[in-house]
């Protein structure tokens, strides 16, 4: 291969010894290279509390008032185990090959390259509408103290600039950031779990022993939208939960984006998969299992808080439980954790859209420039562009206020979210697959999960249905709203287009498993420059 003058060819020693020949950008200092500096309790705290944000802290008792505390309870469940499926299956594929650009490559190596386009772009398309989601939901909690709408603009520049600096700071102190809030967040709701095991008990100041008592008094919401007959009122409730639950735990698959930068990328997504169970269980349903306990459906400072939706502390099922059980001060403390949650939320999330975009350069899908990344390793082009769609938050300040745009924005990403799980599923799917056709055995994968073939089987199916269903509370009001039926499917439209327009014009066909590369492309202590499908080894010392 002879040399041009934008490449060079450098040898460089592998680790068996042999000398690998590839090519590397000839200005490698300029270009820069991703950093695997995150360390591994920075990756375990990020996936078990990373995205926690108003979906849990606020969400939650929505999710109460439409299903009821055992429809609420089994709408999480279902979810969360959907969730786990998904990230078992997504890790079995990330820490076999942690070197690949996630699921985005994942998609195009094991199922098609269009696919991998398709996916890589409606991922970008979900993560930087999630971002201003985040930003919207903070400016909307700071309301609970300042209550003038004309001062929101301000705090949402306050909060977009703060997760762009946080962001260019590099992926080193992302990670210290993120550790320390995701512990304050963990604290947070396990001493809020306690305080309602607590008032559950007869513990708190009214001296209520409320033990299962809404449980059996009103389990589901047989009123729902006033459905007729019961039965039907209280299935479309437990349904409506489905898509609220999907809300709260999506942003789990962006745990793929760090791949890249997790240093020992193999042991360290290994832990980070597990742990996600723990987050599910202890963290989601076992807090919707004590609302529920602790709160009746039809309490009407709930159902008036979900009316007004004013998107701060009032509108929590936590405070709205301490208020109740005769408990004071502590609705300004979680008002401040739900804060301080949506905007390490938000921030995550800014990480995750431009490591998408990254990857996606780095497969040649997006313009090179968004490949490029200073010497802190950050792929400062692509942050750059992200970062302009934050200006989306600034939607909270027009007629229809902040609670229209964050409700818009908020279904758009949860249809996001399933659409990313099916895709995970899909590439899981097709790569065990591709292993059985040639004859490659499971015992060399560093991570295997017990669940498989049938977890992502399940997960493909179930996703679906939810996909088709997402929006069916549209028709159910007069007139149609076709706000919400718009932003409940518009992704769908978007991936479609994104496939077969990628499809028609690189004439991709879906991989046949007997040609499928099924092989690890990690090296031990590479790092990944700015060039296409390159892996440039750290040299030994």
């Amino acid at each position: 291969m002879s040399s041009s003058p934008d490449f060079d060819i450098e040898k460089k020693a592998s680790h068996s010894g042999e000398v690998v020949t590839e090519d590397v950008p000839y200005h490698t200092e300029d270009a820069g290279h991703m950093h695997r500096t995150l360390k591994g309790r920075q990756v375990s705290m990020i996936a078990i509390a990373g995205t926690i944000g108003t979906g849990l802290f606020l969400g939650s008792g929505k999710a109460l008032a439409n299903g009821g505390p055992v429809g609420a309870l089994l709408g999480y469940t279902i979810v969360g185990l959907i969730v786990g499926l998904m990230m078992y299956s997504l890790g079995e594929m990330m820490v076999y090959d942690p070197s690949a650009s996630g699921f985005i490559e994942f998609s195009a190596r094991y199922v098609d390259p269009a696919l991998g386009f398709a996916m890589g772009w409606q991922f970008w398309f979900q993560t930087v509408i999630t971002a201003p989601v985040e930003i919207v939901a903070a400016s909307i909690v700071i309301g609970f103290w300042d209550s003038n709408e004309k001062h929101r603009a301000i705090y949402i520049t306050v909060m977009t600039l703060g997760i762009v600096l946080v962001n260019l700071a590099g992926v080193k102190y992302f990670g210290e950031f993120e550790f320390v809030f995701a512990f304050i967040k963990i604290m947070t709701v396990i001493g809020l779990l306690l305080v309602c095991l607590v008032v559950d008990l007869g513990g708190a100041p009214d001296r209520d022993r409320r033990g299962f008592r809404y449980w059996r008094d009103e389990p589901f919401n047989s009123t729902f939208f006033d459905v007729k007959p019961a039965s039907k009122a209280r299935f479309l409730g437990f349904w409506a939960v489905l898509t609220q639950a999907a809300f709260s735990l999506g942003g789990m698959e962006g745990l793929a984006m760090i791949c890249l930068e997790a240093s020992n990328p193999r042991v360290t997504m290994k832990t980070a998969v597990r742990a996600i169970f723990y987050r599910i269980v202890l963290l989601y349903v076992f807090a919707v299992l004590l609302i529920g306990m602790c709160l009746q459906r039809s309490n009407p400072h709930l159902l008036q808080a979900n009316a007004e939706d004013s998107g701060d502390a009032s509108e929590s099922p936590f405070v709205i439980i301490i208020q109740t059980a005769g408990i004071k001060v502590l609705a300004h403390i979680v008002n401040a954790v739900v804060l301080t949650s949506a905007f390490s939320s938000g921030n995550e999330f800014l990480y995750s859209t431009s490591r998408s975009l990254f990857m996606l350069a780095q497969q040649g899908q997006a313009p090179r420039i968004f490949a490029k990344v200073n010497r802190t390793g950050v792929p400062i082009y692509s942050l750059a562009l992200c970062s302009a769609f934050a200006c989306l938050g600034y939607l909270a300040c027009g007629s229809g206020g902040a609670t229209d745009a964050f409700n818009w924005l908020a279904n758009i990403t949860t249809l996001g979210s399933l659409i990313t799980w099916s895709g995970v599923a899909l590439s899981h799917i097709r790569w065990y697959r591709g292993f059985q056709v040639q004859g490659l055995s499971r015992e060399v994968l560093p991570f295997k999960s017990w669940t498989q073939p049938w977890g992502a089987w399940t997960v493909l199916i179930s996703c679906s249905i939810i996909i088709f269903f997402n929006g069916y509370t549209a028709f159910m009001t007069k007139p149609f709203d076709y706000q919400s039926f718009i932003s409940a499917y518009i992704n769908i439209p978007f991936v479609i287009v994104l496939y077969f327009g990628y499809k028609f014009v690189k004439k991709t066909k879906i991989v046949p498993l007997a040609e499928m590369d099924c092989t690890t492309h990690y090296v031990e202590n590479s790092v990944v420059v700015r060039c296409s499908s390159i892996i440039y080894l750290d040299r030994p010392e």
